[in-house]
């Protein structure tokens, strides 16, 4: 297979902006120490030295490095699971329940992130969930945003769903490295393919919803076997009624909601205990937005590393 015309994933992007190509600040600094010292004799100080096997190594070494632009081991495997399963049409799939959460709730995400603007952005547009893929000679990528949206509003969104409050960042936090550079590759796919709106600003939206039902049940039967299943009744039984409650309290957010989706399910809280007790999360506090501006020698910089990385790619052909 030929990758020399490779795309990119957004989602992959970070994983080729990692490490040193080659030799870093520190390692060229010593390089040149040791290129001076072989050819004159005298070191950094000024003083006379001895030029030893130890020292012929090391400056081979670096020279050899420097030489062959070794890629950092980050995105060296990246590279490789790419090429495996291009070559091999296979995909390396990889799930956990907070992935799940973000597949399974991520209208609801949408639908909590579109009533968040409208009471506090006064936005007054409506949040189309794209499902098309935008592309340019580099990359691929499918925002949760639509381009109409890029047209109207001039920025863009991608939404993550938290699994509960402890996962939720702070907003002195800051914005995730891999999602900075998921940002930046979504707004230069805007801006260089000409049958897309070009934007310079893009939102990465966390949101806290409710988990499903079933997500709910999982944590609770967990819970349940992990006590030994205790017979009802029991003092141990009570206790994991006792736990059902602190889950309901971590994966709920919004009772009202969640029951009006969830009519059937067996709450160990009542609406008047939960709501006596003010369980629920403002709408106010359930969203954050971390925003960035386009920076165009990010991507020239990145865009480096994906031609080296299509020559690596093509390399494993061998």
């Amino acid at each position: 297979m030929d990758f020399s015309d490779y795309k990119f994933r957004s989602s992959q992007s970070s994983k080729l902006n990692t490490g040193t190509i080659g030799l870093t600040d520190k390692q060229k600094v010593e390089m040149s120490l040791l290129m001076d010292e072989q050819a004159t004799g005298i070191n950094a100080n000024g003083n006379k030295i001895k030029w030893t096997p130890t020292k012929e190594e090391k400056l081979r070494h670096l020279l050899e490095v420097d030489k062959n632009k070794e890629l950092p081991k980050t995105m060296i495997t990246e590279l490789r699971k790419i090429h495996r399963s291009e070559t091999y049409k296979r995909n390396f799939i990889f799930t956990n329940k907070y992935i799940q959460k973000g597949i399974s709730q991520e209208e609801e995400s949408f639908s909590v992130y579109g009533e968040w603007l409208k009471k506090f952005k006064g936005f007054d547009g409506i949040l189309i969930n794209n499902k098309d893929r935008y592309e340019n000679e580099f990359f691929t990528g499918e925002s949760d945003s639509h381009d109409t949206f890029h047209k109207i509003n001039k920025w863009g969104f991608d939404i993550k769903t938290s699994w509960d409050l402890d996962t939720f960042p702070f907003k002195e936090d800051g914005l995730n490295p891999d999602y900075y550079c998921q940002d930046q590759v979504y707004m230069n796919i805007s801006q260089t393919n000409k049958k897309l709106s070009p934007v310079d600003k893009w939102k990465t939206v966390y949101v806290l919803v409710n988990c499903t039902e079933q997500h709910l049940h999982s944590e609770k039967q967990k819970h349940y076997y992990a006590s030994g299943a205790p017979s009802e009744e029991t003092d141990e039984y009570f206790k994991w009624i006792e736990t059902c409650k602190v889950i309901e309290r971590m994966m709920i957010f919004d009772y009202d909601r969640f029951v009006e989706i969830n009519p059937y399910h067996n709450l160990e809280y009542t609406r008047e205990e939960w709501h006596g007790n003010g369980f629920d999360i403002p709408l106010e506090d359930r969203v954050l937005e971390f925003e960035v501006d386009y920076d165009q020698k990010f991507m020239d910089k990145l865009i480096e590393r994906v031609k080296i990385s299509r020559n690596y790619l093509n390399s494993l052909n061998k």
